[in-house]
């Protein structure tokens, strides 16, 4: 393996950068699919190896029943968490489809008065321009039932098996997870002192410091700005509280789009409405979420990533490129791995480099 090493410190930053990029996407583009349940039910295990070696330790529970019990625990909190907030979110829009035709009519009465502006403005025939628009939507909505119905009924037999395989697939990731738990302490006994284990564990471990460091800074400021967002829409009396402060906290986590794309326009149109006190609170709520993210952004992840958000939205635009839309996942994840990697390729040669440099002084 050091000959490896002292290979790569005859070659250019540039070009090991590349050798790098080109590895992370075929392994994207290749191994992803097959490796990603046992990608997951690490993950899994990392968050309940704690619990588990705590129980070992006090109470000489076997690892894999402690394991089994951990995850059981893990997976009935979150489930529920979940099942509360799809029950909450589920009836929200049960009961925004039902107000459906009273906002239909608000804005057919909206669109109505702007048509008859236009009309006069070029002078049109009154109802010219609202006749034009009309014939668009039932274009569009027959284009819609035409193309969508059959389609949601042909996938129905697709849908049924692919729930079916992904049921089957939680399954081979909570065994996966439990195993891994039980067999990880005897495989870094067993492999720790390889030199391949230890470039790789410094790799993971560096990659691991970093992912952990940004999804718990995500999803932090995400809650914060959810129950931000969620009170004020309540002090609104807004039906929607929840759906709407969830949607803006999602908005609100990716990069140069952000809540502002829902907030501004939204403000905008309540001030051209007249309602100056709840056009007021949206732009407070915007930018409170905005000093929220500018705050403990840095203090949550700090120099642990160093990544800029244009380069973030550039590694989203070529992921999406790549691979359609799990790209918009995969390009950030991509782009981390690759400064990870890189970083350590150069601190590895440079430590080769000094070694020798010492080496070649003292003889």
């Amino acid at each position: 393996m050091k000959s490896i090493w002292e290979k790569l410190l005859r070659i250019k930053g540039p070009i090991i950068m590349i050798l790098i990029t080109i590895g992370v996407y075929l392994s994207f583009k290749y191994l992803l699919s097959l490796i990603l349940p046992f990608l997951v039910a690490y993950f899994f295990a990392w968050i309940i190896r704690p619990v588990t070696e705590t129980l070992y330790r006090r109470f000489r529970l076997p690892r894999i029943l402690g394991g089994t019990l951990s995850l059981f625990l893990l997976f009935a909190v979150f489930g529920t968490s979940i099942c509360l907030l799809v029950n909450i979110l589920i009836k929200q829009a049960i009961s925004f489809i039902r107000n459906l035709p009273i906002y239909l009519s608000m804005i057919a009465d909206k669109l109505d008065h702007i048509c008859l502006g236009c009309d006069e403005l070029f002078g049109l025939e009154e109802g010219t321009l609202r006749g034009m628009v009309d014939d668009n939507l039932m274009q569009t909505v027959n284009r819609v039932k035409s193309n969508l119905m059959p389609q949601v009924t042909e996938h129905t037999i697709s849908f049924t098996i692919g729930l079916v395989a992904f049921l089957g697939i939680l399954l081979i990731i909570f065994v996966s997870a439990v195993l891994i738990v039980k067999e990880l302490p005897s495989f870094q006994e067993k492999y720790s002192n390889h030199s391949l284990y230890k470039d790789f564990h410094r790799i993971t471990g560096k990659l691991s410091e970093a992912g952990a460091a940004y999804l718990r800074s995500q999803l932090i400021i995400m809650i914060i700005v959810a129950l931000i967002c969620v009170l004020a829409l309540t002090l609104l009396h807004n039906d929607y509280a929840v759906l709407l402060g969830l949607g803006i906290a999602i908005m609100d986590a990716l990069p140069v789009i952000g809540s502002g794309i829902i907030f501004i326009p939204w403000a905008i149109i309540k001030l051209m409405n007249g309602n100056i006190y709840e056009a007021a609170i949206l732009i407070t709520v915007y930018l409170v979420c905005q000093i929220i993210r500018e705050v403990l952004e840095p203090k949550l992840i700090g120099n642990r990533i160093g990544i800029k958000p244009l380069y973030t939205l550039i590694s989203m635009y070529i992921g999406v490129k790549l691979f359609s839309l799990m790209g918009f996942v995969l390009g950030p994840i991509g782009l981390v791995i690759i400064i990870t990697i890189y970083k350590v390729v150069n601190e590895k040669t440079e430590e080769i480099a000094n070694a020798k440099t010492i080496t070649y002084n003292e003889d």
